[in-house]
């Protein structure tokens, strides 16, 4: 069964990627009340406002219907890195997070050239410092298809962290790769959130 947060993240997703005179025109959008409970948790802008860094690499927006708001960007890896994060993806977290803070990461991804049965591994997705020592506020190792599916990462804030000052990646130089990257979303629920009742990969 999928995590009800799964569902809500796409229909949220879906809902803030319309163009604003399409909501605008004749009746309002149908959106249920959970999904608009969940956007208003984001401390990012969801969407795919990726910036691609590193040598040995090329990215490119495309259209696909796969993901809410069908768009993505395309990484072509062409040589695998001495690190994992030595080609990546970032996208900003605008608003601040407190300590104690239960945070979640939640990402479309995957690896179209793949055949069926295969996977890839990226080492890193979740969130961390924008400047050195890109200091780590949560995350973990994923392990994809060819087919979009959203993964995650989780965790509590051990610090304040002013709004800027943090940022979502996924480490992409484990391998010569290409790897499709939708929606991003960082939702933070707040003091005394259980992280068991997030969803898991």
């Amino acid at each position: 069964m999928r995590h009800r947060l799964t569902i809500f993240l796409a229909a949220g997703a879906t809902i803030l990627a319309m163009p604003a005179p399409a909501q605008q025109a004749g009746a309002p959008a149908a959106k249920s009340a959970s999904s608009d409970d969940i956007m208003k948790k984001a401390v990012n802008q969801p969407g795919t406002n990726w910036q691609v860094y590193g040598p040995n690499q090329k990215a490119k927006a495309l259209n696909d219907t796969g993901v809410p708001g069908g768009q993505v960007i395309r990484v072509t890896v062409s040589a695998k890195g001495t690190n994992a994060w030595d080609v990546g993806s970032s996208s900003p977290i605008q608003k601040p997070i407190a300590a104690g803070d239960t945070i979640l990461v939640a990402m479309y991804l995957r690896a179209p050239e793949l055949k069926d049965g295969e996977t890839a591994s990226i080492p890193y997705i979740g969130a961390n410092g924008v400047a050195a020592p890109y200091e780590n506020l949560l995350g973990n190792g994923v392990t994809i298809s060819r087919d979009w599916k959203l993964y995650y990462a989780s965790g509590k804030a051990t610090k304040d962290l002013p709004g800027g000052s943090m940022r979502a990646t996924a480490h992409l130089a484990a391998n010569k790769q290409v790897i499709d990257l939708g929606p991003v979303f960082v939702l933070d629920f707040g003091q005394n959130y259980d992280p068991a009742k997030l969803p898991k990969n």
